[in-house]
Parts: structure tokens; sequence; C-alpha cells
């Protein structure tokens, strides 16, 4: 049985998009990127990036994404917030990709991580995408 079992092909593959993102954002600077959001619906997909204050804080921008996914519009089927930062693996600490992605009307979400390296200010992926936790729901509310 996979994490993913529980939920759609077209949720597994926006969250999967999601992921592949996250890694092509951060190949934009050392520094992090904006934290963002897709979100699937029957109109299509959409992309919401969040920024807090002058959004040079990250973490910042981050709280704010989880703020505003607190509450989705009626039609959308799957959120997924995504991040840089850091995750230690095997002992070892690396930067990372993250993202984090609930279908709506599912116990919980999927928090995945992607570990990346940095060579010349070209991102290469490490490894697979490793399932780090079960969260609870991003969504609590549906409007409309």
């Amino acid at each position: 049985m996979s994490a993913f079992d529980d939920i759609s092909r077209a949720s597994e593959d926006l969250i999967f998009a999601a992921l592949d993102y996250a890694v092509e954002n951060a190949g934009i600077s050392p520094a992090g990127f904006t934290p963002f959001a897709f979100f699937d619906s029957a109109s299509g997909r959409g992309l919401t990036r969040y920024v807090s204050g002058d959004g040079s804080n990250l973490q910042e921008c981050q709280d704010a994404g989880r703020a505003a996914l607190q509450t989705v519009e009626a039609g959308v089927t799957c959120v997924v917030l995504a991040w840089d930062g850091y995750y230690t693996h095997q002992g070892e600490r690396s930067e990372a990709v993250f993202v984090e992605g609930y279908e709506i009307g599912q116990d919980h979400g999927l928090l995945l991580a992607q570990r990346y390296t940095r060579t010349d200010g070209a991102v290469r992926p490490v490894g697979n995408p490793a399932l780090i936790g079960r969260p609870d729901p991003l969504v609590h509310r549906v409007t409309g």
C-alpha cells in the first residue's frame, strides 16, 4: 500500500508538478523562493504566490500561504503548498524543497521533501522525493 492510494491520480499529478516546479524555482536564488500553491479545480490548474511584508522573510510568507489556504472556493479538488528549506537525511543536512499536498475531503495530506545540490548556480535533485509526513489538512473550509 502506498501513501498515494487514498488520493486521485489528478491530485498525485498536481503534487508532483508542484514538486518539479519547486525544484525549478530553487535554482532562481540561493536565498530561497517565495512560497507558492498550486490548485486543481474543474476549471483548471492555478498558481498563487504568498508574500508577507516586504517578502524577505520566507517563513512569514509560508505562514501567509498556510493562513490563506485554510479556506478555498467550492470546486477546488486539491491544493499543494511549496517552499524551500533544509532537510536532514541520515544525519546529513541539505537544501530541499517541500510540498504539502491535500486532496479536499481526505483526512490527511502528504508532505514530501526533495533534496538538491547547487553547483555553479545549477540545481540538481538528489535521490527520490521522500514522504516525510501525513499532516492534518491545510484546508479547513470550502466556501460557495
